[in-house]
């Protein structure tokens, strides 16, 4: 028992282990079979999105999500679990940056 909770709960002290009671031992087994079956839901996930980025249209000549973008919308993603208040953050020092390096470009040092 002191092997699997030093192994799968991340306790390095021997003394912790020892001290920890049987509830706290199930409670902490019921949280990394749930961690694991977690995990497993993601590796299922990946293998359906990998199958359904390959799909080819129907004459089998072009792949039906060209981009990413086609496949994933970052935005619409972010408004669904965000809210639609959701807003992308903008960082002013690059703008700066992005100005400056286009004014140079252009000789208007």
């Amino acid at each position: 028992m002191i092997a699997t909770i030093m192994g799968f709960f991340g306790v390095s002290d021997f003394d912790e282990a020892r001290r920890m009671t049987l509830y706290e031992y199930r409670l902490r087994k019921r949280g990394h079979i749930m961690q694991r079956l977690e995990r497993e839901q993601e590796l299922y996930l990946q293998a359906y999105l990998n199958r359904v980025v390959k799909t080819i249209d129907r004459n089998g000549k072009e792949y039906v999500y060209k981009e990413f973008e086609d496949f994933y919308d970052e935005a619409k993603r972010k408004n669904a679990v965000l809210g639609k208040n959701f807003t992308k953050t903008v960082n002013s020092e690059l703008i700066a940056i992005a100005q400056r390096m286009k004014n140079y470009k252009k000789g208007g040092y």
